[in-house]
């Protein structure tokens, strides 16, 4: 059919546009935000672009989602806004139902997309980022150790002084170094010499010799002293160990079904929800972007901005239900795509019926018994 390859084609064409505009604008916030953490010591200055590029497809399924729905809701109600609508209902033959299959033809290849992004892509993206993250953590301890200042490693729990370091040789002198432990009690280590090792598993430790200890209480009323010949100072982590502490969001989905706790299966629910809500809003953009060309009135793109919002709005909140076990992932499913269907078809019938007056017919036999209710408290209140 004729309106199939042109409304393919605009569908296109549109989308293109929406989603080329939509990744700019996310690429640029996400290029700031990423300059700004690596100003902050987060991320190693050599690997900026490549975190930005990561980060980008982390977004992959919200943005393709939003493309969809934009292309969908752009085109239809452009050619509602042109009457081209009404000519194909007229001289086409075709009614609003008629375009259900040409959107599904093209949006079923993009929702497969969205599934590939939000199952495999996203997770694969966030573990690389994590990689960088980590990777730069490790090296920054030992890296940053310089001769005559004071030295933040482990998020601030352990400080260093050093009078002197030999980074070719691996050599320190005189160190200074107070460590608080998590029971609030605190480490003082003292030594005049020691040296950088690296042990097989990828672990770096400091080597100090001939040095003494001070270990204080938590209440800080009571104090130990020890000598030692030799005090190893771990650094940083080996790589195997980074990689035990992936996150969730970072893991590979046939990981991430073998959990069973609440935490797993929010973060299953997230990535299956994806495809769903970019199917459901390509519908839902049909009726919805109906628009009589006489009243020039802009409700439909009102409502188009609401709805997106109320949706992922919706998706975080069932998310977070999840987590904290008041829902299960097939209950928020339900929950959260059941209604957005139940929208669209009301949305169709609503317009397929716009003219015939059944849709009034239908609200006023929906308030009947409530006009009926009403009806008897008054006549109660006019009797004396």
């Amino acid at each position: 059919m004729i309106y199939r390859k042109a409304l393919t084609s605009e569908l296109s064409n549109t989308a293109g546009g929406a989603f080329t505009v939509l990744f700019s604008i996310v690429v640029t916030i996400g290029l700031v935000r990423i300059l700004n953490q690596t100003a902050g010591g987060r991320y190693d200055t050599g690997s900026i672009l490549e975190v930005v590029a990561y980060t980008s497809l982390i977004n992959l399924p919200a943005l393709i989602s939003l493309a969809l729905f934009l292309a969908v809701f752009m085109t239809l109600n452009r050619y509602w806004r042109d009457s081209e609508m009404f000519v194909w209902f007229s001289a086409g033959g075709l009614s609003l139902t008629s375009w259900i299959r040409p959107v599904l033809r093209f949006a079923l290849p993009v929702v497969l997309v969205v599934a590939a992004c939000s199952i495999a892509v996203s997770p694969w993206s966030r573990a690389q980022v994590q990689a960088y993250r980590d990777r730069f953590a490790q090296k920054e301890d030992i890296s940053k150790l310089s001769s005559g200042r004071f030295i933040e490693a482990k998020s601030g729990r352990q400080v260093f002084f050093l009078e002197g370091v030999d980074q070719e040789k691996g050599k320190v002198k005189t160190l200074l170094m107070v460590e608080l432990k998590k029971d609030g009690s605190r480490s003082v280590l003292v030594s005049d010499r020691g040296h950088i090792e690296n042990k097989p598993n990828g672990d770096r430790y400091i080597v100090l010799d001939d040095g003494r200890k001070y270990d204080t209480k938590p209440s800080g009323l009571g104090a130990s002293v020890s000598d030692f010949r030799e005090y190893e100072i771990r650094m940083d982590s080996s790589p195997s160990e980074v990689g035990a502490n992936k996150k969730l969001n970072a893991m590979p989905i046939e990981d991430l079904i073998k959990r069973t706790d609440n935490r797993a299966a929010s973060e299953l629910f997230w990535r299956i929800s994806w495809p769903l809500v970019a199917l459901n809003l390509a519908l839902l953009a049909i009726p919805l972007s109906y628009n009589n060309p006489r009243s020039m009135k802009y409700y439909g793109q009102t409502a188009a901005v609401l709805i997106f919002i109320l949706y992922l709005n919706a998706l975080s909140i069932f998310q977070t239900w999840i987590t904290q076990g008041k829902v299960g992932i097939l209950g928020a499913t339900l929950y959260m795509n059941v209604p957005v269907a139940v929208l669209t078809t009301f949305l169709f019938y609503r317009l397929m019926t716009i003219n015939q007056g059944r849709f009034d017919a239908f609200i006023y036999w929906l308030q009947k018994p409530f006009r009926a209710l009403a009806g008897k408290f008054k006549r109660k209140k006019e009797t004396p």
